[in-house]
């Protein structure tokens, strides 16, 4: 039972990514609200500058959900252990994460009008990556504390 409770936040996180998270994204709402929310910042804002504001958008929002899954991943893994940090679980999550990135982008490739960007995989590795850092930062500073 104590596993479950440590495995359901991932499941569900990776259950709305997927169809959820894709149909978002697949839409124009993103867009419009991102088109929105410039116009009314500053005003008379170019195409241009709208259209690469929408790509940092969607990059960010790569980073910060697969930085999350990595971060519920891990917790898993460590499932209440008193150690904070273990390499094996680190490779454990960047592994689950990372490939569930690309199984994500395989599968977009099939819907329409999404595609698979390798791009995407690599800001889904960074945020993997940041949070497993800052994990390993945490352990290493709380044992300089004992």
């Amino acid at each position: 039972m104590k596993r479950v409770k440590y495995w359901l936040p991932p499941l569900l996180w990776m259950g709305f990514l997927f169809p959820l998270w894709n149909r978002l994204l697949s839409r124009p709402v993103l867009y419009r609200l991102n088109i929105k929310f410039w116009e009314w910042l500053k005003g008379d804002i170019s195409p241009y500058k709208i259209g690469l504001y929408y790509i940092y958008l969607r990059r960010s929002l790569h980073v910060i959900a697969y930085g999350l899954m990595s971060f519920l991943i891990y917790r898993f893994f460590r499932s209440g252990d008193k150690r904070i940090w273990k390499y094996s679980w680190a490779g454990y999550t960047a592994l689950i994460t990372i490939g569930y990135g690309c199984m994500d982008e395989l599968l977009q490739s099939f819907l329409k009008p999404r595609n698979a960007s390798f791009m995407d995989i690599m800001m889904d590795a960074i945020g993997t990556v940041a949070v497993l850092v800052v994990i390993s930062i945490i352990s290493l500073i709380k044992q300089k504390q004992e």
